[in-house]
């Protein structure tokens, strides 16, 4: 670009400096060096647009870093995603309509505001959980951090069509519908790194300091191309430092954290494409969290495994062939394997990084006594819904070990739909048992789930409701569908041995439900009606402070 090609009207509202070429009477005088200014000829179009294609990325990415962080610590990604989604667009309506506002030239204002989002947008996750587990206040942290970085994001686009105008031809529609364009694309690209490259591989934390940086690299890639400005770049250069330390030293720093959201030392924590898993040890309770909810206490998890796996297997006639769907942590198949006419054992589980954990991790490995190591389990990292429709395999009992129905994502594997694809696949005097979240802290929700189970089954079955004592969560829930009458309820197989905490009498009582626990009629949940979800966050809401 030379300099006959540079139009040097500002856009509309937004500064330029003073032009040594113009005198204060507005005649022309002698022109100055272009090199080391804000309008250097070397700004292009080129610069510009590659300028929005990688800060549209960075605010996606900020974006989705917020509601996954959001969903770690409340445990519901609907309330979240929305919640950030809505608060981040409302901030950058914001930031677009102060972008105008801003003094000085566009393209040192727009070096500002990358440093100011890279700073933000780089600590928001560590901020955030620090607020979390020190503080009652992360929900307004929370509002906050999305509204300042969605007005740094707002920001961005405005002031890049304002470079562009005062430094090419003025073509108002066609330059902001190729920046939009670039914005666009920017999203897509978003939206598949965040879930399959960044959030995997880096972590929440990580990823967020990746994006700060690529802010701040940005900024100083258009403070070269604009000519150097010894001060900003200085700045710029030493935010980039900063920030680059940090992502140094950041898996000390997740580690430090998130040992203080937990009551316990944390031994292990790490995120995959899906959740955020962490594993805890105090003398001997070993504890597993995903995203910051709790999976199961060594002290007491016999209590919930033991139920759910021989409440089942003992009302099946010798019981060869079984199906765990979840399950990833090798705790419910350590008990079916202690029935000697088991020969196979298929876990499904849809996080690899889960069974992985309790493959290689000592502690999950110790506790779950290898089962997965063992030569009739296989593993299966899949969707437990769509490998139930496509496998062809069938099976003496299934056992469903899924979270509970806190989300539309989970309600899928709590439906009609779900349990009759189930049902197909069991062999004759075959029995299906899942967990049916607390029958105590979500009564209606847990008599949903024997409403679904028993309408999903079909004809034929019979429903039995479980209830037991699990200290680390309370009352809990189970739900058995069984042939018949149900006649073969604990008397078609024997209890095995070495088991923690059941008797016969014991196994027996569960189905003895508590005098508080009174039956409620509820609708099934359905895929394309998934009450379910609903009904659980009703449930939730009375024990929410």
């Amino acid at each position: 670009m030379t300099e006959t090609d540079v139009d040097r009207t500002p856009a509309p509202g937004v500064g330029v400096p003073d032009d040594p070429a113009t005198d204060t009477a507005g005649a022309p005088g002698p022109r100055a060096p272009v090199q080391g200014r804000a309008g250097a000829r070397r700004m292009d179009r080129p610069t510009v647009f590659a300028a929005a294609l990688l800060v549209a990325v960075g605010g996606i990415v900020y974006e989705l870093i917020l509601g996954t962080a959001a969903s770690y610590l409340v445990g519901d990604s609907v309330v979240s995603f929305s919640v950030a989604t809505g608060l981040s667009l409302f901030g950058m309506g914001i930031g677009s309509l102060l972008a105008p506002r801003l003094p000085g030239p566009s393209g040192i204002a727009f070096v500002r505001n990358e440093l100011a989002l890279g700073l933000l947008g780089g600590s928001s996750v560590l901020v955030l959980f620090w607020a979390y587990g020190q503080t009652e206040l992360y929900w307004p942290v929370f509002v906050l951090l999305a509204v300042a970085i969605g007005i740094g994001i707002g920001i961005e686009i405005p002031l890049l069509v304002a470079l562009l105008k005062e430094h090419g031809r003025d073509e108002s529609v066609g330059l902001l519908s190729k920046v939009l364009a670039l914005d666009y694309l920017g999203a897509l690209l978003a939206s598949l790194l965040f879930p399959f490259l960044l959030l995997p591989v880096l972590g929440l934390v990580r990823t967020a300091l990746a994006v700060a940086i690529l802010n701040v690299a940005v900024a100083l890639f258009m403070l070269a191309r604009m000519g150097h400005q010894p001060r900003w770049t200085w700045t710029t250069g030493g935010a980039l430092v900063v920030l680059l330390a940090v992502f140094a030293v950041s898996s000390g720093l997740e580690a430090a954290l998130s040992t203080r959201l937990y009551q316990d030392p944390v031994v292990t924590a790490t995120a995959s494409r899906y959740q955020k898993l962490v594993v805890t040890d105090y003398q001997g309770d070993v504890r597993l969290y995903l995203n910051d909810q709790l999976q199961f206490s060594s002290v007491d998890e016999a209590r919930y495994h033991e139920t759910l796996a021989h409440s089942a297997l003992t009302s099946v006639r010798a019981p060869a062939s079984v199906a765990i769907l979840g399950g990833g942590d090798g705790l419910l198949a350590r008990e079916v394997l202690r029935y000697p006419t088991v020969r196979e054992v298929v876990v499904v589980d849809l996080d690899p990084a889960v069974t992985e954990l309790a493959r290689g991790n000592r502690l999950l490995r110790d506790l779950n006594e290898g089962s997965l190591g063992d030569e009739r389990v296989r593993v299966v990292n899949a969707d437990a819904f769509g490998w139930v429709r496509d496998t062809a395999a069938t099976f003496d009992a299934v056992l469903v070990d899924l979270v509970d129905p806190s989300d539309e994502r989970v309600a899928k594997l709590y439906s009609t739909e779900f349990y009759s694809s189930v049902v197909a696949h069991l062999r004759p005097g075959g029995v299906l048992a899942t967990q049916a979240t607390s029958s105590y802290f979500t009564p209606r929700a847990y008599w949903q789930v024997v409403a679904t189970l028993r309408e999903g089954g079909g004809p034929g079955r019979t429903v039995v409701p479980l209830s037991v004592n699990v200290p680390s969560f309370g009352e809990w829930g189970f739900a058995l569908s069984l042939p018949g009458a149900g006649d073969s309820f604990l008397t078609a197989a024997p209890l095995p041995d070495g088991l923690r905490f059941h008797d016969q009498r014991s196994l027996a009582d569960t189905a003895r439900l508590p005098g508080d626990l009174t039956p409620t009629d509820m609708p099934p949940s359905t895929l394309l009606a998934p009450v379910i979800y609903r009904t659980y966050q009703q449930d939730m809401r009375h024990w929410r402070y």
